[in-house]
């Protein structure tokens, strides 16, 4: 019998982003992160959320009318792949790997640059954000940042990542005594 683990690297990174993005409290995405350094170690974690000391329980925070900025929930929400930079306990992170639950936005590409991140690997894309996803595969070929599906790079990983996502999503809340939704 050969010692060997039960999951490969791809699905633990992107398994910790999913576990991350259970922490989230907006109810219309939860998005995580996890940054691997090129000697597997984790480096960091986020999910998006508002800032430190701004009130979950403010309805302004959550609000989805986007023609008005005060009233965007995106004017306000930290995103997932720039709280696990922030949270990282090292910089730079030359040379290290992003795994994020959804593609990233323009604005976490401008952040995965600046820090030296050299490859995003991403579970999900949404089709509606084709010119944003324009715009940041722009600035990470300028960059030379690789970016993957985790189905391109492993679908193995892929798949038990779709799996833990869903066990997540449907278990969480009844474990913790919250109505499913």
């Amino acid at each position: 019998m050969q010692n060997t683990p039960l999951i490969h690297w791809h699905s633990m990174f992107m398994g910790v982003a999913l576990l991350a993005a259970a922490r989230s409290k907006d109810g219309r995405k939860r998005n995580g992160a996890c940054i691997a350094s090129a000697d597997n170690k984790i480096l960091g974690v986020g999910y998006n959320g508002l800032p430190r000391g701004c009130d979950d329980s403010d309805e302004s925070y959550w609000a989805d009318e986007d023609d008005n900025p005060l009233r965007s929930r995106h004017s306000y929400i930290v995103h997932a792949e720039v709280n696990a930079i922030l949270n990282c306990v090292v910089l730079p992170l030359t040379g290290s790997t992003i795994y994020a639950t959804q593609y990233p936005c323009p604005r976490c590409v401008q952040s995965i640059i600046q820090v030296g991140i050299r490859r995003v690997v991403y579970m999900d894309k949404k089709a509606h954000q084709a010119a944003q996803h324009q715009a940041a595969d722009k600035m990470l070929a300028d960059a030379g940042v690789e970016i993957l599906s985790l189905d391109e790079l492993e679908a193995s990983a892929a798949e038990w990542c779709g799996k833990l996502g869903e066990f997540i999503e449907t278990t969480g809340p009844a474990i913790h005594g919250q109505p499913e939704t």
